[in-house]
């Protein structure tokens, strides 16, 4: 028996952990939960950094928890805001890591528009994923997270923890789920705060 029949896994949406359940992610061979931070008091707007200097670290594809505990020692402007994030009681508020907002993404689709059909390979989700296509994935099904919703994510671009190249850090739209590199320092973007846990904790 694999660790994920011996665990029921939520639906996607689910309220629980201080937010939202988004989807699993293989971590260093280990399988986690991704919990979203509510809209109102886990959602930023701002640059990532003040500076585009490339900090130490930060570059992990998948763990975004680790990368951002590079930027809070690095003293970025979006690390210290999610150091300062206490919601439900928790505080081990993170940025997703490129392949964990991908994740969300697929969950999360907040629109009816075609994707953009040259990202979403990600062989850290699970089960892993391939290239989008126009039509998938889909509009989210939880009301709360489609357009206009209550926690649905705006069609904009959102920060990962994951810096690419020397000034720049991973994007991704959430109008088409285009992920790009783009400079840190020269550019405001949103960034949604999330929780990286282990299953046995997700069982309901």
């Amino acid at each position: 028996m694999n660790a994920l029949t011996e665990h029921t896994i939520p639906a996607v949406g689910t309220a629980m952990l201080g937010g939202f359940f988004a989807g699993l992610v293989n971590i260093n061979g280990q399988t986690k939960g991704i919990i979203v931070a509510p809209k109102s008091t886990g959602e930023y707007e701002g640059k990532w950094a003040e500076s585009e200097a490339r900090i130490e670290g930060a570059a992990c594809p998948v763990d975004g928890q680790q990368n951002t505990l590079d930027m809070i020692a690095a003293g970025t402007a979006l690390g210290k805001w999610v150091k300062a994030l206490d919601i439900g009681g928790f505080t081990d508020w993170h940025i997703p890591s490129r392949d964990q907002l991908e994740i969300i993404y697929r969950a999360f689709k907040p629109t009816e528009d075609e994707n953009w059909a040259y990202s979403g390979v990600n062989i850290s989700s699970v089960p892993p994923h391939n290239l989008y296509t126009a039509n998938e994935p889909k509009q989210c099904g939880v009301e709360a997270f489609r357009a206009g919703g209550t926690e649905a994510f705006e069609a904009a671009w959102y920060w990962t923890s994951t810096q690419v190249g020397e000034a720049s850090a991973w994007i991704q739209h959430f109008y088409n789920g285009d992920q790009y590199g783009h400079w840190k320092n020269l550019f405001t973007y949103r960034a949604r705060a999330v929780r990286t846990i282990n299953l046995s904790d997700l069982t309901i």
